[in-house]
C-alpha cells in the first residue's frame, strides 16, 4: 500500500473556515480527518455557496491534471445541495489552486419561474425529480471515477439530500457504496439542526461542536471500514 501523503477535500462552506460577526472558526472537518489519519498535506477545494456539479468536475479535473497523486491521496467529499446549478464564470471568482476554470451558481429553488419560461422548453419540468437526478448523477459519477482510479475516499452529505420518490430513484440509491459514504440518509446539516449545533438562529453553519462531533463520526466510519488502508 502506498503511504497516504495528501488529503483532497471538496464541498461547500461547511468544509471551510467561518469568520463572521458571530463566529471565528479556524478548523473544519477536513482538517480533523487529516489529523486523525496522520496525513501531512491538505488540498482544500471547498467553496462557499457552490454545488455538486463543481465538486464532481473539479475533483476529477484535479486528479487528471496530477495523476501521480491518485495513489497517495485520500479524498473527502461533503456533498452540497443538488438545487445549486453550477456554471462556468469569470476567471477570478472563488478560484482554486492549479485550475483555471471558476464556477458560480444558480439557486434553482429561487429560479423555478425563470426555468419554466425558458424559450427552448417543450414539456413541463419536474423540478422535484430533477433535484433527485442531479444528486445521483454527481454522487455516482464521482464514486465511479474514484473507484475506477483506485483512489481512497469517503463521502457524506454536508447539506440535506433530496427525498427519494420513485423506483428509479431507489435503483440509483442502491448503487451508492455505503462503505465509502457515511450516513447516506442524513447530513451534517440535520445533525446540527437536531442537536442545536448551528452558529446561531440566523447562521445555519456548524458551530465548533457541530464540526467536532461530525468529524468524530466520519473518522470512526473511516476507521471501522478501513478506508485508509484497503484497496477499493
Amino acid at each position: 500500500m502506498d503511504q497516504l501523503k495528501n488529503i483532497f477535500v471538496n464541498g461547500c462552506s461547511f468544509l471551510t473556515h467561518r469568520h463572521t460577526d458571530e463566529a471565528d472558526i479556524n478548523f473544519n472537518v477536513g482538517e480533523m480527518v487529516r489529523d486523525q489519519g496522520n496525513i501531512s498535506n491538505l488540498i482544500n477545494y471547498a467553496r462557499g455557496g457552490r454545488g455538486n456539479d463543481r465538486i464532481f468536475l473539479t475533483t476529477m479535473t484535479y486528479f487528471e491534471k496530477f495523476p501521480h497523486l491518485k495513489k497517495n491521496t485520500f479524498v473527502l467529499i461533503g456533498w452540497s445541495s443538488a438545487l445549486r446549478l453550477d456554471y462556468p464564470t469569470k476567471d477570478d471568482f472563488k478560484k482554486m489552486p492549479d485550475l483555471d476554470q471558476c464556477w458560480a451558481t444558480i439557486k434553482m429553488g429561487e429560479s423555478i419561474l425563470a426555468l419554466d419560461n425558458l424559450p427552448g422548453r417543450k414539456v413541463p419540468i419536474n423540478h422535484i425529480d430533477w433535484e433527485v437526478q442531479r444528486y445521483f448523477q454527481n454522487v455516482l459519477g464521482l464514486q465511479n471515477y474514484l473507484k475506477l482510479n483506485n483512489i481512497k475516499y469517503v463521502m457524506y452529505n454536508a447539506l440535506p439530500p433530496p427525498t427519494i420518490r420513485k423506483n428509479d430513484h431507489h435503483t440509483l440509491y442502491c448503487s451508492i457504496d455505503q462503505r465509502h459514504f457515511f450516513n447516506v440518509d442524513s447530513s451534517q446539516y440535520y445533525h446540527c439542526e437536531q442537536n442545536n449545533r448551528f452558529i446561531s438562529k440566523t447562521d445555519h453553519h456548524p458551530n465548533e461542536k457541530g464540526i467536532e462531533e461530525w468529524a468524530g463520526m466520519v473518522c470512526n466510519h473511516i476507521d471501522t471500514n478501513k478506508l485508509y488502508g484497503e484497496q477499493i
